[in-house]
């Protein structure tokens, strides 16, 4: 969806990345790529997909509560379907904004609070699904470029296929 907008090089970190799909995505497109994740069986397949697809990424087991960023260090940051409690997700999200280099990106694509009527897949109770609003309220110098709240057809397998209501946030840290 946004792959228009994002850096053919540089640094990326992808957050909660599980089997790391996202970060092999990423690596292939030319970034440096760091997955992080809490799950060392979500980063051994990922490291696998990696290997399968000849790309590399750095792998991180961290809690994302402790896991911290270096400032002004990414050029992209991406949390793709990470759900996380409240007063984590702002902690993850203020140190996110501050590991942007000007003019990088942080996009963001989870389940909306509505999701809970689709089956769809995603969280089943509303402390870990999203809303806009709250969502652009963790960040505090980012601008919007796009922001997105409405139903669309997913097709990631199985237990995540059908319609589901998501939120879609594209950010970008100003370059002055």
């Amino acid at each position: 969806m946004n792959q228009h907008r994002l850096p053919k090089a540089g640094s990326a970190i992808a957050v909660g990345d599980g089997e790391g799909r996202n970060g092999v995505f990423l690596a292939e497109v030319g970034l440096q790529v760091t997955s992080v994740d809490l799950s060392e069986v979500g980063l051994s397949k990922a490291r696998d997909l990696a290997s399968t697809r000849g790309v590399a990424i750095e792998t991180v087991k961290a809690d994302l509560e402790h896991y911290t960023m270096t400032p002004e260090s990414q050029d992209l940051i991406v949390s793709i379907y990470c759900h996380l409690p409240e007063t984590i997700r702002r902690i993850v999200h203020q140190r996110a904004e501050l590991a942007l280099k000007p003019g990088g990106l942080f996009i963001l694509e989870a389940f909306h609070h509505s999701q809970l009527k689709y089956q769809s897949g995603g969280p089943k109770t509303t402390d870990l699904l999203y809303d806009l609003e709250a969502l652009t309220g963790d960040f505090q110098s980012l601008q919007i470029l796009e922001a997105l709240d409405g139903l669309c057809s997913l097709d990631e397998g199985a237990r995540h296929s059908g319609l589901g209501h998501i939120v879609r946030l594209v950010l970008q840290k100003p370059t002055q």
